[in-house]
């Protein structure tokens, strides 16, 4: 569903808090747990310009943890929001993949950076979910960013 840009930006105002609190608790699980990157996935934060990506952290996990319970996330699925089972989950500095792919870590790494340029996890949550209460997950600009980034 998308909704108009007032009610968008309602919502997302009152979302955007609960949800920064839980990301920020995934954030420092995933610091504390996660690998840091290496390779091609450290270049390409770099190539991103990512401030200190070397504390970047990847958990591989079997299931992405979700910021609600069941009956809450498919509500918000039917709003919009883009509260399903992802495969991957970039959360501030850290990132939950269910699998090694290194495309969808770029997709992620991505996202990292646009925290990063939107000033950390509260702005980028509430235009994330703005962006997908507006255009829908698929045309959120935000994804549509990352999705074109996880190829070049």
């Amino acid at each position: 569903m998308i909704l108009p840009l007032g009610l968008a930006l309602t919502l997302a105002s009152g979302i955007a808090p609960a949800a920064s609190r839980w990301a920020t608790e995934q954030e420092r699980h995933i610091l504390k747990k996660g690998q840091p990157l290496a390779g091609e996935a450290l270049a390409f934060a770099n190539d991103l310009a990512i401030t200190r990506p070397e504390e970047i952290r990847v958990l591989e996990v079997k299931s992405v943890p979700l910021p609600a319970p069941r009956p809450l996330v498919k509500l918000a699925a039917r709003w919009g929001l883009p509260v399903f089972e992802p495969a991957g989950m970039a959360l501030g500095r850290g990132i939950y993949l269910l699998n090694s792919n290194s495309r969808l870590l770029r997709h992620e790494l991505v996202h990292v950076a646009q925290y990063q340029r939107l000033g950390g996890i509260e702005p980028f949550l509430r235009r994330y979910l703005t962006e997908c209460l507006i255009h829908g997950y698929l045309g959120s600009p935000l994804e549509a960013e990352a999705r074109a980034k996880e190829i070049e």
